[in-house]
């Protein structure tokens, strides 16, 4: 909503009904009637822009095609190491990461669209829906996305994750790589990583904490890093199968909203990555599938 011209508005409507300071209670019953009357328009303002955004959607999201085979997924590999696996092989996406030496993030997983370091697999798939949609370099969505309108559902499988050295963490989920306003797409940019992590851990050489629901975060040295921890799959359930199903729209303007130090109107969304990343620890993980709809 725009607030400035909300408030113009109303100012103006003080104005031109020249109660001032002065105002009877008469007109002032009149002013909020107006003002609710506004509030109704503006409304069906923004119901109407939601029709007009385009979302993104999952190609091969059931992980059927070999990577090697496969023009919509490509591989991410942020710190490899001789341990990394990434494959899809007789089923699902299988992905291993072991961070056993230094003190910096790694993981493994496979990405589509476009990546912020220059790799390209495909154009993402964006439309209203997948069977009304079309290949475009990127979608567009404004900071506040309707709620209820754009979903993510994902089936997976911890099968195990384990402590190397303090610190130790593990993360599970889906990053939007993204450029905001109008502004590049590079590493040399101040660019958006987006993080809807489906489960996090915190570990020691005993113990493992699971990461609350809806724990929130926003960084932002050179790009910015933000996102949301969207469940929980506590170490009893490791070896089980998961689905969840979450409002990805809101989540976006979520953390959207969190980030207030650059002024956030619009993102591109160029592509997205699906993975399990480590520090200090190691994680074998499964997806057997990802999608999103509207």
């Amino acid at each position: 909503m725009n607030y400035r011209l909300l408030a113009l508005i109303m100012l103006s409507l003080v104005v031109g009904a020249g109660i001032g300071y002065s105002a009877s209670l008469p007109q002032i019953f009149i002013l909020e009637s107006k003002i609710s009357e506004l509030q109704l328009e503006i409304s069906k303002l923004e119901e109407s822009y939601g029709q007009f955004v385009k979302y993104f959607f999952v190609k091969d999201s059931n992980f059927t095609i070999p990577l090697d085979e496969n023009v919509y997924w490509g591989v991410e590999a942020w710190n490899k190491n001789p341990d990394s696996i990434c494959e899809i092989k007789d089923g699902p996406l299988h992905l291993f990461y072991n961070k056993t030496i230094d003190y910096s993030y790694g993981n493994s997983g496979v990405f589509q669209g476009r990546h912020t370091d220059g790799r390209f697999t495909h154009q993402l798939l964006v439309g209203d829906s997948p069977e009304n949609a079309f290949f475009g370099d990127y979608t567009i969505f404004p900071k506040n996305l309707q709620s209820g309108k754009f979903w993510l559902e994902t089936k997976f499988r911890i099968a195990r994750i384990g402590f190397n050295h303090f610190p130790s963490q593990v993360n599970l989920g889906i990053t939007l790589m993204c450029a905001i306003n109008n502004e590049p797409f590079n590493l040399s940019a101040q660019t958006l990583w987006l993080d809807v992590y489906f489960a996090g851990y915190y570990l020691n050489a005993t113990h493992i904490w699971t990461a609350p629901k809806n724990w929130n975060y926003v960084n932002s040295p050179d790009a910015i890093q933000a996102g949301y921890f969207v469940g929980e799959v506590p170490p009893s359930d490791f070896g089980k199968w998961t689905t969840i199903s979450i409002d990805l729209g809101d989540y976006i303007s979520k953390t959207l909203n969190l980030i207030t130090k650059t002024e956030t109107k619009t993102i591109r969304v160029y592509g997205f990555i699906v993975f399990v990343e480590c520090l200090g620890a190691y994680a074998e993980v499964e997806y057997d599938y990802l999608e999103t709809y509207h």
